[in-house]
């Protein structure tokens, strides 16, 4: 599936004569933004729970082609870096099936929770906001949410009326790795139907980064095979009836991305794959690949007053269809796909002995597959049901949330016998107002989650983390010859369990503003993975392995692996703590400071740390602003880390400094353009990443500049 972006262009401009039908003022943009994904219509200064809010020009600046790039920045954010390539949010130490990835309230439907060389399907440049929840936000999204959710916001289907047209125009260039960009998002309507259209376009080459000694002991100063190709578009529409709004949109998305670090075959193992790719030259020279489609259809609708008792219903329901193949030497080395259908119904009550609140039920199927060498998951279903309620109440100055959800997922294999876990989540949150300037809030919650199916079924190769793993269903046996076997595991799976403790403190005036939250996660049953200290070639097959298995992981297989360490997911109990600090000082009309800070401490509670925690972080900015240009210069000093894990290097300290420079000239003043050039990494420093899984084989990309032009209308 390759997407004509020039025909969705032409669909959404020729739709004009839709607003011709009726000339309307736009309505004022709000200057308080709702937090989308809470049903209840809350701003973040009024949350409980800590949430940060990114949009309009700030997301524009802070856009990258992953995710978990666009987000590092933000407190207590931290990325997985797999180079360039693909990028995962971690939310205060969690990552992975911990963090719930959405756009517009549903689950992405890709394969990121389950490998860090596996994208995000979700495109950050046609986005309207980003809305990060952090700590547990299962009450509303599953246990998949117990360490927060990154919901994803645009308007592919519209929910007000659109009168005209509007929409937004982007493009840019970028040095070192050759970066071309280009981004649309259109709107138009006449007041009761809507049309919406997007597209983007990406091409970059591999980056270059500062020198170094990779793991081969050989200097390198480009990170081999960390090209990124990608392309996709929506169109979406929408009709407005008196009470609400109903509607339907299809996205599709292609990327091709290099995969670094993940070169294990030799010559002549082409011979071992049947389906044979034709592709590029430019991807023969790069190396392993990965060749990424997904085709999703949204469906949106709101009923407001549908009948006594209930103020407004919303329904959201998505249907996507993910695959990426893993390609080498123009052979299909290995296939993942996904098949995912979602719906959540949420229904906000009249007010309850003056409690206002809303009810609601998600139902979410998943089937996954994967076939080839690297099919270390074998194909796995996931049914999961969810009933929660939330609810709210303000005593004066005094605000106080209440939550509870219950939910029951199965997971099944092919191989094996169904496995049923029910999980139940509660929440109370407390806000106090001491005066216009100052806010304290308190949050404790109890969070449960469900393995994966990853962590339940592993057994085989992953190149990605360069390990052989084995999840919970399994157990090793070490024999008198020293060798080991694969046996399913006679234990009891049990579902984690998160007591979080989350405290925060605001303060704003005209001139100053601050933020602050510390947090206490006591995780019990916490699944980990952990390096048992042997390679898969002291493994070897028996009966009861290869009948789960079939011929999936033969001699060959082991022989191919020999590097790679085994990990065994295993259940021990945890403790999560820290902090994020986020500060601004107006010093002037013209001239501002903002800071942060962010520190995340994971431990065993019997002694031993978490593996992969990122680092302490504490960055500064200046601003300045003028009537036709703005500027910044900020820097960002990560600490090093040496709270390491078995089996873990210690990651040393470096900083980042950047810069940008904006204009908005006169001649273009109509079209609500902004010119921008920024710099990235001026002083090119050298920068290991702890939480990537390739942290000596790709650093932070190094010095590079970028220009670019963002049209509003």
């Amino acid at each position: 599936m390759k997407l004509n972006t020039l025909t969705l262009a032409i669909l959404a401009v020729s739709s004009t004569a839709l607003a011709q039908d009726q000339e309307h003022e736009h309505p004022d943009p709000t200057e308080v933004i709702t937090i989308t994904a809470n049903p209840l219509g809350k701003t973040a200064l009024e949350s409980t729970q800590p949430v940060s809010i990114i949009s309009g020009d700030e997301l524009k600046q802070k856009h990258s082609h992953s995710l978990g790039e666009t987000l590092s920045s933000e407190p207590g954010i931290n990325n997985t870096h797999f180079a360039n390539v693909a990028g995962s949010p971690i939310v205060r130490g969690l990552g992975g099936p911990r963090v719930k990835i959405t756009q517009n309230g549903l689950d992405t439907g890709d394969v990121s929770r389950g490998s860090p060389d596996h994208a995000v399907t979700t495109e950050t440049s046609t986005a309207e906001q980003i809305e990060v929840l952090r700590g547990p936000a299962t009450l509303l999204y599953g246990s998949g949410a117990i360490g927060g959710v990154i919901n994803v916001v645009d308007n592919r289907i519209p929910s007000e009326p659109v009168y005209g047209l509007q929409g937004n125009v982007n493009g840019s260039l970028s040095s070192n790795n050759d970066n071309k960009e280009a981004s649309y998002d259109l709107q138009v309507g006449n007041g009761t139907w809507a049309l919406y259209t997007d597209a983007f376009i990406r091409d970059a080459e591999d980056y270059e980064t500062a020198s170094f000694i990779n793991d081969e002991g050989e200097r390198v100063d480009s990170i081999e095979n960390s090209f990124v190709e990608a392309q996709g578009g929506t169109l979406g529409v929408s009709y407005q009836f008196d009470n609400g709004f109903v509607g339907l949109s299809y996205q599709g998305l292609s990327q091709d991305y290099g995969i670094p670090g993940h070169g294990h075959h030799e010559e002549g193992d082409e011979e071992e794959h049947s389906d044979e790719v034709h592709e590029e030259e430019s991807h023969e020279a790069h190396g392993p690949y990965a060749n990424l489609e997904q085709d999703r259809i949204q469906l949106a609708g709101q009923w407001r007053s549908p009948f006594s008792g209930i103020e407004q219903v919303d329904f959201r329901g998505a249907i996507t269809d993910y695959q990426h193949q893993e390609i080498e030497e123009n052979f299909v080395a290995t296939q993942f796909e996904n098949q995912q259908k979602e719906v959540r119904l949420t229904a906000r009550h009249q007010e309850l002995a003056g409690w206002s609140g809303a009810i609601g039920w998600q139902w979410d199927i998943n089937d996954k597959s994967a076939i080839g060498e690297e099919a270390f998951t074998p194909d796995t279903s996931r049914r999961t049901q969810g009933l929660f309620w939330v609810v709210e109440q303000e005593f004066g100055d005094h605000h106080v949330d209440l939550g509870a959800r219950y939910e029951r997922t199965s997971l099944a294999s092919d191989d094996w016998k169904l496995n049923t876990f029910s999980a139940v989540s509660a929440s109370a949150g407390y806000l106090y107002h001491f005066d216009k300037h100052t806010s304290v809030s308190v949050n404790l919650s109890h969070a449960e989650r469900a393995p994966s199916g990853t962590e339940v079924f592993s057994n085989g190769n992953h190149f990605a983390t360069r390990t052989y793993e084995l999840g919970l269903g399994y157990e090793l046996h070490k024999e008198e010859s020293g060798e080991y076997h694969i046996e399913a595991a006679e234990h009891r799976i049990e579902t984690e369990r998160s007591n979080n403790l989350d405290l925060g403190v605001h303060y704003e005036t005209d001139t100053f503003h601050a933020n602050f939250n510390v947090f206490y996660n006591r995780v019990d049953d916490f699944i980990y993975d952990d390096f048992v200290g042997i390679t898969s070639e002291q493994i070897h097959g028996d009966d009861d392995h290869d009948e789960h298995q079939g011929e999936e992981h033969s001699e060959e297989d082991h022989a191919h692996a020999e590097a790679l360490q085994v990990v065994q997911f295993n259940q021990l109990d945890a403790e999560l703590y820290g902090y994020e600090l986020e500060l601004d000082w107006q010093l002037s009309d013209a001239w501002s400071v903002h800071s942060f800070s962010d520190y995340t401490r994971a431990k065993q509670r019997d002694g031993g740390n978490l593996a992969r925690i990122p680092a302490q972080r504490l960055g500064a900015e200046v601003r300045y602003q003028a009537q036709s240009w703005d500027g910044s210069l900020g820097y960002t000093r990560y600490f090093s880390q040496d709270n390491v894990a078995i089996n873990e290097s210690e990651t040393d300290a470096y900083g980042l400094l950047n810069a940008r420079v904006n204009m908005y000239p006169n001649w273009l003043a109509n079209y609500g353009a902004t010119l921008y050039l920024k710099g990235e990494n001026l002083t090119n420093q050298l920068g290991l990443v702890h939480s990537s899984y390739l942290k000596e084989d790709a650093p932070v990309m190094g010095r590079r500049f970028q220009a670019g032009v963002s049209i509003t209308f």
